[in-house]
């Protein structure tokens, strides 16, 4: 009988999928009859404030995406939803409601921790992983190593609560933490960039200097406040009828109607004037009103960049009347740009990436580019503002246009310099060096793609890099957040984890952020 004929086939009823393995060339050291070491994939955890995108390791893209809800924090006996309600739970007779509480019941947490229920954080968190688990990854929780891609900041107690969450309802071995703008980075193929993240509750931008941070700038203009000014929007374009009159700066459309709206026909309108959006402006489109979805209301397209713009790019409003936390995208990206140094500036202006729920609103990287290129024009790179400035900036102008009189050559020429000795080694290796090697664009305004912090942590975790921050079961338990340590010095391939060994640089702080 043949080898071919021997083997038994594939099964017919329903089965698990089988274990995924990875086996390594290299024996193991801990069993004498085993000669391959075997290691199941690790997962891949993103956790935002709105969405956990989960997968295995060495894929390109998140198994799947999982959200919050209303309708998931529904407890056994709850029949609030077969009342006639809308989608995010609201009565139609209770009318609006205010634009954070409207918002609130979608997030798996906010970095405000004032009046936030950590306990209610760590059952959101819990029930979300549960189902990735159950549902979508099949596997068991707890068996493989976890690896989480976080914000570089992020309050200690939402991070405490997210691992006790983790190491008190699951057996995990070992968590490690990596910062979400170095994944972006690695996913993009770059070592140096600008990535700019228009996320939910606030828009970071982080310059990325040889895989580190080097400067970071916030502001609160996000996808948040996009979503509430566009309700705002949909709820004064709505006929009143005999509905009571509403609280002024309440919103009483359905969260999943603005968020769809927004996702569709939300977009930036270019700078300057564009002949071709005339004809675009005259459209109307037609949407459910949000008093009555069974009937539809008519809106000029040109409102839906108003909220953009308001939000975005605080349309109307003085550079001097913005506060720190509140400049708009253009202002942030050049501010970040001028914490640069000269060098990193110059790779990381070429380098610039768009991720966020934000960055998917049409129209909205190229002015941000566009705003960004005429401050360069208008400013350069100096942060000095003011009249007297700017009175001495239009009188260098005038000298530097103004022609200049030649006077006439007194006395013969100097002597002629020397011709310098040709080599022609030098010259033949000058040669190769320009054929092999491309010069790196550095100093032009450019924007490059990324496939996200998932795939960065994805490729990160099967190239077997060291985490940035590596938390052990045993230690967190006994020491907290003081027990997990971040490793310097150490740059090179994960070590045995059978062994329990570490390297050094076992530290009591730590953080995620570069200044660690």
């Amino acid at each position: 009988m043949s080898f071919r004929h021997s083997q038994s086939g594939r099964p017919t009823t329903p089965n698990s999928p089988p274990h995924r393995t990875n086996h390594s060339s290299f024996a193991s050291s801990s069993s004498a009859t085993s000669s391959f070491r075997g290691e199941e994939d690790a997962i891949i955890l993103e956790i935002g404030s709105r969405w956990l995108r989960a997968g295995f390791e060495g894929e390109s893209a998140p198994m799947c995406v999982v959200g919050c809800g209303p309708e998931d924090s529904r407890r056994a006996g709850d029949y609030r939803g077969f009342l006639h309600t809308t989608h995010d739970g609201v009565t139609a007779a209770s009318g609006s409601r205010d634009p954070e509480e409207w918002a609130s019941a979608y997030e798996l947490w906010k970095m405000d921790l004032r009046d936030l229920d950590l306990g209610l954080v760590e059952d959101r968190i819990e029930r979300t992983i549960r189902e990735t688990y159950n549902k979508y990854l099949l596997t068991d929780a707890g068996t493989s190593r976890l690896v989480l891609s976080l914000p570089s900041v992020m309050p200690y107690p939402l991070l405490s609560a997210l691992l006790s969450s983790l190491f008190g309802r699951w057996r995990f071995p070992s968590i490690t933490l990596l910062p979400t703008p170095a994944m972006v980075v690695l996913a993009a193929g770059l070592r140096s960039a600008l990535v700019v993240d228009i996320g939910w509750a606030e828009t970071v931008v982080t310059g990325v200097y040889e895989y580190r941070e080097v400067a970071t700038k916030r502001s609160t203009r996000a996808t948040k406040r996009l979503l509430q000014e566009t309700g705002k929007m949909l709820t004064a374009l709505s006929p009143k009828g005999t509905a009571p009159p509403r609280p002024a700066n309440e919103i009483s459309a359905d969260f999943e109607l603005c968020e769809e709206v927004v996702s569709r026909f939300a977009w930036a309108r270019p700078r300057g004037d564009d002949p071709e959006l005339s004809s675009v402006l005259k459209k109307t489109v037609s949407i459910p009103c949000p008093s009555s979805p069974s009937t539809y209301m008519d809106v000029p397209f040109a409102r839906f960049a108003d909220p953009v713009g308001d939000v975005f790019f605080a349309d109307g409003v003085a550079e001097n009347q913005l506060d720190d936390e509140e400049k708009s995208l253009p202002l942030l990206v050049y501010h970040a740009l001028l914490a640069l140094p000269p060098d990193a500036r110059g790779l990381c202006m070429s380098r610039i990436v768009f991720v966020g729920g934000g960055s998917h609103v049409a129209g909205i990287r190229t002015r941000v580019l566009a705003e960004v290129g005429s401050l360069l024009d208008q400013y350069g790179w100096s942060a000095v503002r003011g009249q007297a400035i700017e009175k001495q900036r239009q009188q260098l102008q005038r000298l530097s246009l103004a022609p200049r009189a030649t006077s006439p050559a007194h006395g013969s020429e100097g002597p002629a310099v020397a011709e310098e000795e040709i080599d022609p080694v030098e010259q033949k290796l000058q040669r190769n060096k320009d054929k092999d090697s491309q010069p790196p664009v550095q100093g032009v305004l450019r924007e490059v793609e990324s496939l996200g912090a998932w795939a960065g942590a994805s490729l990160a975790t099967s190239l077997k890099i060291r985490g940035v921050v590596e938390i052990e079961r045993e230690k967190y338990l006994q020491h907290g957040l003081a027990g997990a340590s971040r490793d310097l010095e150490s740059h090179g391939h994960v070590p045995d984890r059978r062994s329990g060994l570490r390297a050094g640089g076992d530290r009591s702080s730590w953080t995620l952020g570069g200044w660690g």
